[in-house]
């Protein structure tokens, strides 16, 4: 796919498309190699058209967060990015109640603000996600949690946007979260969340949001790049745990490094590369295996050609 093809697609919406941007801008890690294509639909019918042209032209694209959870390799990404944080931004309560509110967030909107924005609508259920990065699309893609609570505990419907562009809404009766997973349709796209929130004392709310963040600040290393958890929690318990026990704290490849402070984050100390975070992994799920006998799964996304 030549400039020339891409340029056809450039001209039919209103948002912006970039030439091979380096990924290291758009992700947590600030790793990875190009992507061919960024695009940032403005609307609901721009991102209709990038889905469709794509579709037609074969040409394969992904939706791209805040890019927290996310480790691109060092050859990059063939095709088309499509990243939500410009145009599909709206906050709002749609519906308030006595006991209960409905928030529609749209995918685009971080996690941070809409945290924010509920603690000073005075409603409740969303603290757990304080200080979680990333976007609201970016969490209800990976049923983000902590602190005893899940994205799947306050929504009440999803927009979608499938394949051929269509736009539909799924009650929370259709959808299914497992621990860090949505099962979506193929090529499905989450356009906002329908989010489900009791009625409290804002001040009080805001208050358990600072103790969160106090909480995280505490525990982990926020002051280097990193992608937040590498790994799920087993049914053994911590991920970070098994990795302390198995005495890799601090263990490097390169600049990658586990981190001292929390051995499920892997941090980049300046100049790691995408390769080098993947070696890093693979030495942490061989050591714990070997230690423990149990087989780390991943949590952050990997994309992207070596």
């Amino acid at each position: 796919m030549g400039k020339g093809a891409i340029a056809q697609l450039d001209g039919m919406i209103r948002g912006e498309i970039r030439y091979s941007v380096s990924m290291s801008e758009y992700t947590s890690f600030r790793v990875g190699g190009p992507v061919d294509y960024m695009a940032f639909p403005a609307d609901r019918e721009d991102l209709q058209k990038i889905i469709q042209w794509c579709n037609r032209e074969g040409v394969l694209y992904f939706v791209l967060g805040n890019g927290t959870n996310l480790l691109v390799r060092d050859g990059g990404i063939r095709g088309v990015a499509i990243s939500l944080a410009r145009g599909f931004l709206r906050c709002e309560v749609v519906e308030r109640g006595p006991q209960e509110s409905l928030v529609l967030a749209e995918a685009g909107r971080s996690l941070r603000k809409l945290v924010e924005f509920s603690w000073k609508e005075g409603l409740s259920g969303l603290e757990f996600a304080a200080g979680i990065p990333g976007t609201v699309g970016g969490a209800l893609f990976m049923n983000a949690g902590a602190f005893q609570g899940e994205m799947k505990d306050v929504v009440d419907s999803l927009q979608l946007m499938a394949a051929d562009g269509s736009v539909q809404e799924k009650g929370k009766g259709t959808i299914h979260f497992s621990y860090r997973t949505l099962d979506l349709p193929p090529a499905g796209v989450i356009l906002a969340g329908r989010l489900r929130l009791k009625v409290g004392n804002g001040p009080a709310i805001k208050v358990k949001v600072e103790e969160i963040m106090r909480q995280r600040m505490a525990k982990q290393p926020l002051d280097l790049p990193s992608a937040g958890s590498v790994f799920k929690n087993p049914n053994r318990g911590p991920a970070g745990r098994l990795i302390e026990e198995a005495g890799l704290k601090g263990s490097r490849v390169g600049d990658a490094q586990v981190s001292e402070k929390h051995a499920n984050f892997i941090v980049n100390r300046g100049n790691a590369k995408a390769g080098d975070i993947l070696a890093l992994i693979e030495k942490v799920r061989e050591k714990v295996f070997q230690e423990k006998g149990v087989a780390l799964e991943m949590e952050v996304q990997v994309v992207g050609e070596d």
